[in-house]
């Protein structure tokens, strides 16, 4: 049939309506007209596919990835930048509307800087290409079929170097991937890129890693810093991308990177933004929103730490709060390294320990929760807590409604700040400034 895509929906995709029933089409812009087919009807509403553009939108361009529909991690990859930056201040704008009621100002987006290439970490499991030998790729989109992939845009430059010239190498080793017919093998190789050096992990089953592969990537490889190996026992969580056991192989001890004026040190395990340079952005508003001589701060799920060290010179103290222990383990390592003897970290969940200083008086609170927001247990902690600042990080607009509705009881909301970390994709990053009313 053919219709007019008339808005943007929150992942990405264009919205056109029919007998006033909203239907879903993956690829289509806002403005245009096209001919689709309706795939699945649920009832209240729909989901299609574009059969042709018949009128394109000014903001359509050709995607410059040739694996991006098979992939579909870059879902916006037909979109120029500044339309890929309206749909993310959309998408911002709409799910606060309709979650929190709030239609008040939102700041314009801060942009990436390098809409390409800025990735500085990947994950890509194992598999065959099509002359039976290993390599790494993708699983194509909403299936378990593996896709070789060349080459990636958004990573680094560098990150892909490496990647291209540890294929050959792993080759030469006559190494397995672990298939659903032979679950043994390498699994995921994941590098992390900071200050330079690449860092190479191979996620695999019970098995070792020949010394001379680890010394032949070290010697041949310039960029690469280290090698680990971390091992996925039967009894690990399916839904973890590491296993409970990493092994340092050869190269560096640790993992470092100078963030602005800091240094860190991460572990294979822990947690950092992918993009740097906006991490940065991020981190710099966030010290700018929080009150001058704060004296307890507190910082939930705060990984290895980074924003508690940029926040640390406005509060006497800084507690950090993080469940994951190499995280934990960092973020201590971090304060001593760069001085600041009054920020420290404890290892817990976020609600959890939250309730437990629930009658400490804390001037500011800084939230970064996961995609599924915050959980029952903090959204009241924090309501009985009543921090006089609180700012709250999220990377998913529609929770960030969600709990924003709840904390609006006590809390206004002072700013929105929208930031855009992963070009090419639908996701976006929002910072909110509230005070306790």
């Amino acid at each position: 049939m053919k219709v007019k895509i008339k808005r943007w929906g929150i992942n990405g995709e264009g919205i056109a309506y029919v007998k006033k029933k909203a239907i879903f089409v993956e690829g289509a812009i806002p403005g245009e007209v096209v001919d689709l087919t309706i795939d699945e009807d649920k009832g209240t509403y729909a989901i299609g596919h574009v059969n042709r553009v018949l009128e394109p939108a000014p903001r359509r361009r050709e995607p410059i990835c040739p694996h991006w529909q098979t992939c579909g991690g870059c879902s916006l990859m037909h979109v120029d930048y500044k339309g890929q930056v309206r749909m993310k201040e959309h998408a911002v704008a709409e799910a606060l509307r309709r979650y929190a009621n709030y239609t008040g100002k939102i700041e314009p987006m801060i942009k990436n800087p390098d809409p390409l290439g800025y990735r500085n970490a990947c994950k890509l499991p194992f598999g065959l290409d099509e002359q039976g030998k290993i390599t790494t790729g993708m699983f194509k989109k909403g299936s378990n079929e593996f896709v070789p992939l060349d080459r990636c845009i958004i990573h680094s430059k560098k990150l892909e170097h490496v990647r291209a010239a540890l294929t050959p190498l792993i080759q030469s080793f006559n190494l397995k991937p672990a298939t659903k017919d032979d679950p043994e093998g390498l699994i995921t190789l994941v590098l992390k890129e900071f200050d330079g050096k690449v860092h190479v992990v191979f996620v695999t089953t019970e098995m070792e890693i020949p010394q001379e592969l680890v010394d032949q990537i070290l010697e041949t490889i310039p960029e690469t810093a280290s090698v680990w190996q971390s091992i996925k026992e039967p009894e690990d969580p399916g839904y973890e991308l590491f296993g409970q056991k990493v092994l340092h192989l050869g190269g560096d001890m640790k993992m470092t990177l100078q963030l602005d004026d800091f240094a860190l040190d991460l572990l294979p395990k822990s947690f950092f933004q992918l993009n740097t340079r906006q991490a940065i952005n991020l981190y710099k508003t966030i010290a700018s929103w929080i009150p001058p001589h704060s004296d307890f701060l507190v910082e939930a799920y705060s990984g290895i730490g980074a924003i508690s060290l940029f926040v640390a010179d406005q509060a006497d103290k800084v507690l950090g709060i993080e469940y994951i222990e190499d995280a934990v383990a960092n973020a201590n390592a971090n304060a001593l390294i760069n001085g600041k003897e009054n920020v420290s970290f404890i290892c817990g969940d976020a609600g959890q320990e939250m309730t437990k200083l629930e009658k400490r008086k804390i001037d500011t609170l800084i939230v970064d929760p996961p995609r599924s927001g915050l959980n029952n247990q903090m959204k009241e902690a924090i309501l009985k807590s009543e921090p006089k600042t609180l700012i709250y990080v999220s990377c998913n607009p529609s929770t960030l409604g969600k709990d924003l509705a709840v904390l609006q009881s006590k809390y206004e909301i002072q700013r929105v700040q929208p930031f855009d970390f992963f070009s090419q994709t639908p996701h976006v990053e929002t910072a909110v400034l509230l005070k306790r009313k």
